[in-house]
């Protein structure tokens, strides 16, 4: 059970950070003074598909490690 867990832990810990990352941007984005309101809309619209994808490339990611496949390499 531990070791299924260790698997997990790159993939969860790298979409925690860049989830961090990138919605504390749009966070700061949103609340900038002095900006008028489309370019707000304009700067907080970059960074929320990243965050969608960033938790797309971790739903596939957790499915390959689910199906056994440990290392992603031999594909390139």
């Amino acid at each position: 059970m531990i070791m299924r867990k260790r698997r997990y832990t790159g993939a969860v810990v790298t979409a925690a950070c860049l989830l961090l990352y990138y919605g504390a941007a749009a966070v700061l984005f949103a609340w900038l003074p002095g900006i008028a309101l489309w370019a707000r809309l304009l700067l907080c619209s970059l960074p929320v598909p990243v965050c969608a994808l960033v938790i797309f490339v971790l739903v596939q990611r957790v499915r390959e490690l689910r199906s056994g496949e440990t290392d992603d390499l031999d594909r390139y």
